[in-house]
């Protein structure tokens, strides 16, 4: 590997170059998505740059100190087999480790979870991705989420994912206002999704009923009438005892495997049972 490899921190300008790799992968992420990682105060993205030119990259995210965040792991093609990949995923490990962070995570490729493995990370529970055509489903009764749900519902996010994703899911929230939904029991949040627009497909995540398997189905109909047409990405926690009947009996196929896999204590494991689908294998 030429010596000349620098690691730097990626600005808004570093994002056709990460657009580029993105797609030489066939990921679903928009300029959007890694505008929102360059601008949330408590992620940080890193590129590797050879030659004056982007070869790869990785975003560390700060879900406060219980839980940090590895996702956009990518090295282009032709600079593979480099140690690239593996430098890039120690800076961003050591970025973390810098600030203090208990458990790090991560949502592993089948091509990816050997290295992970030898960096100390252990699994933690399947993921599989399905997809299918939003067809539109008989009318519901939830309701948009509107700005005074927010706090609530990230109250109950932080208990069910194990740390506060707040600052996440506001800004996902003014991005798409119109693809989130919340359910309540009186003053409890009992149900929530946030979705958004993907380069490839409409993504549907997180997603959330605690434990009752009509809401969940209420909540993925909800979803499919506001994206009807279009096609939908949703990677559901296999924890969930309910996510993929629900997803099977309205058509939608497994695309692909992913395994969450951390590293360090896990003392803040949330409640993954609770989590029909994750926000996306760049977010948790």
């Amino acid at each position: 590997m030429s010596t000349d490899l620098q690691i730097r921190k990626m600005t808004t300008r570093d994002i056709p170059a990460g657009m580029r790799l993105k797609d030489l992968e066939g990921w679903n992420q928009t300029e959007k998505d890694w505008m929102r990682l360059l601008q949330l105060e408590s992620a940080t993205c890193f590129v590797a740059v050879r030659d004056g030119e982007v070869c790869g990259t990785v975003a560390a995210l700060r879900y406060g100190r219980h839980v940090g965040w590895i996702g956009m792991v990518l090295v282009d093609p032709r600079f593979r087999n480099q140690g690239i990949g593996k430098r890039l995923l120690d800076h961003g490990l050591s970025y973390l480790d810098s600030q203090g962070v208990e458990t790090i995570k991560l949502d592993a490729t089948p091509m990816g979870h050997s290295l992970y493995l030898s960096r100390g990370f252990s699994d933690e529970y399947e993921i599989e991705r399905w997809d299918g055509i939003a067809v539109p489903q008989k009318k519901t009764a939830i309701q948009q989420m509107e700005p005074e749900d927010i706090r609530r519902v990230c109250d109950r996010d932080a208990r069910l994912f194990g740390a506060d994703r707040s600052r996440l899911l506001a800004a996902l929230w003014q991005e798409a206002p119109e693809f989130t939904a919340v359910a309540y029991s009186g003053r409890e949040v009992t149900g929530y999704f946030f979705g958004r627009v993907g380069r490839r497909a409409h993504y549907l995540g997180p997603w959330v009923a605690a434990g009752n398997s009509e809401l969940a189905g209420q909540l993925l109909m909800e979803f499919l009438n506001r994206a009807s047409g279009e096609r939908i990405f949703v990677d559901i926690c296999m924890k969930h005892p309910d996510a993929k009947s629900i997803l099977e009996r309205i058509g939608f196929s497994r695309q692909r495997t992913l395994m969450r896999m951390y590293r360090g204590p896990n003392k803040h494991p949330g409640e993954p049972s609770m989590i029909c689908s994750i926000s996306g294998p760049e977010l948790g």
